[in-house]
């Protein structure tokens, strides 16, 4: 097991180096998408929405409420996509070495966590830059973090479990994706959908680190208890789930790949 691990570092360590391979700026690419991604929603979107969001007295304060749960979007989005495909893709390399199916897709989620980690560092900087305040209570986005990418991570294994029964998941589940993302106040505020669709924030899990992203950055507000025991929940119950069809379909998977 510990080798494995050691192995799926290995992987996610190339990932890194391999990623930009062939671009001018090669890995300089980890710090401005970031960067270039907060910037385009606080020079576009701040003057325009200020007006309409009554929240915090401060100019950027759409900014402020869109970059933390935009920069998780991206993350989680991003894990369960690559996870999605992540065993076809990988077929002739799985069929050539042995090594476990699951050190390939534990190598993602460290790139993506890294990753996640970096965009987050740069949107506290971005915090400093506009005089908000950073207090005590940020500390919980790491370990809410964390359990997100353990989420996208359970979720994605169970749907890369699948696609190679169903190959047109392969292609559903980015608009799936898309979908889910339209309907999570991540651009727009919660309570656009608390009166007429209520359904979609109670049995929306991501609403649930979105909801607790936005609250610190806007008002250092710490997670409720029972939002995390919630997170903590759906999150045990989806990785012990991918964890059981793993072992139950693993080698059918290995011989028709």
């Amino acid at each position: 097991m510990k080798h494995n691990i050691l192995l799926a570092f290995s992987f996610a360590k190339r990932d890194f180096k391999e990623r930009y391979v062939g671009t001018g700026l090669g890995q300089i690419w980890y710090i401005l998408s970031p960067i270039i991604t907060i910037l385009i929603y606080t020079v576009i979107f701040s003057d325009f929405m200020k007006m309409k969001l009554n929240i915090i007295d401060n100019s950027y304060a759409y900014s402020i409420y869109l970059v933390p749960g935009l920069l998780a979007w991206t993350s989680f989005s991003t894990i369960i996509m690559r996870l999605n495909s992540s065993i076809l893709e990988k077929s002739n390399l799985i069929k050539k070495i042995s090594v476990p199916i699951y050190v390939y897709q534990l190598s993602i989620i460290i790139t993506e966590f890294a990753l996640l980690l970096l965009s987050y560092s740069f949107a506290l900087i971005f915090l400093l830059l506009v005089n908000h305040p950073i207090t005590a209570t940020f500390l919980y986005l790491f370990p809410i973090l964390f359990l997100q990418t353990i989420f996208a991570f359970a979720l994605g294994v169970i749907l890369s479990l699948f696609t190679p029964f169903f190959k047109d998941l392969k292609e559903a589940i980015p608009i799936v994706v898309q979908l889910w993302f339209w309907m999570t106040p991540v651009i727009y505020m919660k309570e656009m959908l608390a009166d007429k669709y209520p359904a979609l924030l109670v049995y929306n899990p991501f609403f649930y680190f979105a909801n607790i992203y936005q609250e610190i950055f806007l008002y250092s507000k710490a997670p409720a208890l029972n939002d995390l025991m919630v997170l903590t929940l759906i999150t045990a119950v989806t990785l012990f789930l991918a964890g059981f069809l793993y072992k139950k379909m693993i080698a059918t998977i290995k011989d028709i790949i």
